[in-house]
C-alpha cells in the first residue's frame, strides 16, 4: 500500500501511459518514506504481475547489501561483483519477452568500483529496462551516475494522510494517529512502529535520554551516553554500533525540528535556553554526524561535539 506521493506517482503512471519512462531513476529521501514501495509498485506495473508477488518475478532484480556470513553482519558497502551481476542480469535477453526491472537499494553505499560498473550499465540500458536507485543522500553518488538518471524527490507524507492511509489498511484510529504522530511524515516508520511495539518502546526511550540531556553539565551529558557505546560490540561488529547511533541521531534531529519550530512560531516553551538560530546550527550538525557515522570517524568523539552545542 502507498500512502502519500500522489504527485510522484501520477508523474511515473503517466510516463508509463505514453511510453516515456526514462531507463534509471534515482529516488531520494528519508529511510521509511516510501521510495522502495512506489519503486516496487512500478516495477510490478511493467511486469504485470502483484506487486505481492514482484520478488518472484524473474526478470525483477533487487540488489541490496549483503551479509558477510563470517561475521554475521551487513558488508559496509555494495561491492562490484554485485553490479556486475546486475549487470550480467540486465544484458540477458528478458524471460517473458518484456521488461526488466531492478531495485538498487541504499545506492549510496556502492563503493567505487561498484559505481564505476553501474555507471557503464547504465550508459549502456537500452529498451524496455527500467532501473530504480534508493538513496538517502544522492551527494553520495557520483555525479556521472547521478547524471544518468531522472531525480525525484520524497519528502514526508503530512500526519493527516498517514493516519488515513493506516485507517484503510484497517488499523485502529487511536492506534494510527498516535503512529503518526510519531512518524516523522515517514509511512513506513508509521508501519513499523504498529508492527513492532520494541520500535515504539526504543522511541521512547531516546526521548526520554534527548530530555535529560538538555540544559545540564557537559560531564553528565558523557554518562547519559555511555550505554551507547560498547567496546566489545564495536570489535565485534561496528557497523551495528555505527547504525544504533544514527538512529539515535535521527531522534535527537527530529527532536530539535519540533523545538524549533516551536521558538519560530512564538510558543511557549521552556524546553531549552538555546536560541533557534543555535538549534539550527545544532541540527545541521546533527544531519552532518549522520553522514560521518559512515565514514571513517570515531563514534564517541563525534557525539561528544554534539553534546557540546546541546
Amino acid at each position: 500500500m502507498i500512502i502519500g506521493h500522489r504527485q510522484n506517482l501520477v508523474f511515473l503512471e503517466n510516463a508509463l501511459k505514453k511510453g516515456l519512462l526514462a531507463n534509471a531513476y534515482c529516488f531520494v529521501g528519508p529511510d521509511g518514506v516510501g521510495k522502495r514501495t512506489v519503486a516496487r509498485y512500478l516495477a510490478a506495473k511493467i511486469l504485470s504481475i502483484d506487486g505481492e508477488k514482484i520478488s518472484t518475478h524473474p526478470d525483477f532484480y533487487y540488489l541490496e547489501r549483503e551479509i558477510d556470513e563470517k561475521k554475521n553482519r551487513l558488508k559496509k558497502d555494495i561491492s562490484v561483483e554485485q553490479a556486475r551481476r546486475l549487470r550480467a542480469f540486465l544484458q540477458n535477453r528478458p524471460w517473458l519477452g518484456g521488461w526488466r526491472a531492478a531495485i538498487i537499494d541504499e545506492a549510496e553505499l556502492l563503493n567505487e568500483e561498484a559505481a564505476n560498473a553501474l555507471l557503464k550499465t547504465l550508459e549502456e540500458a537500452g529498451e524496455g529496462i527500467l532501473i530504480f536507485l534508493l538513496t538517502t543522500n544522492d551527494r553520495a553518488l557520483p555525479q556521472t551516475v547521478r547524471s544518468r538518471c531522472q531525480t525525484i524527490i520524497f519528502s514526508p507524507v503530512s500526519e493527516k494522510e498517514i493516519v488515513v492511509g493506516l485507517k484503510e489498511a484497517g488499523h485502529d484510529a487511536s492506534e494510527a494517529e498516535a503512529a503518526a504522530a510519531i512518524s516523522w511524515g515517514r509511512p513506513g516508520r508509521a508501519i513499523a512502529m504498529l508492527a513492532d511495539p520494541e520500535l515504539r518502546l526504543a522511541y521512547e526511550r531516546e526521548t526520554g535520554r534527548w530530555q535529560r540531556l538538555l540544559n545540564r553539565p557537559f560531564h553528565e551529558k558523557l554518562k547519559e551516553i555511555d550505554d551507547l557505546f560498547d567496546d566489545k560490540e564495536r570489535e565485534r561488529d561496528p557497523i551495528r554500533e555505527r547504525d544504533r547511533l544514527a538512529k539515535t541521531l535521527d531522534v535527537w534531529g527530529m527532536l530539535w525540528r519540533d523545538t524549533l519550530l516551536k521558538k519560530i512560531s512564538d510558543q511557549a516553551d521552556e524546553t531549552t535556553r538555546l536560541s533557534a538560530a543555535a538549534i539550527g546550527e545544532l541540527i545541521d550538525d546533527i544531519s552532518v554526524g549522520r553522514i560521518l557515522l559512515g565514514q571513517n570517524i570515531h563514534p564517541r568523539l563525534l557525539m561528544e561535539k554534539i553534546l557540546l552545542k546541546f
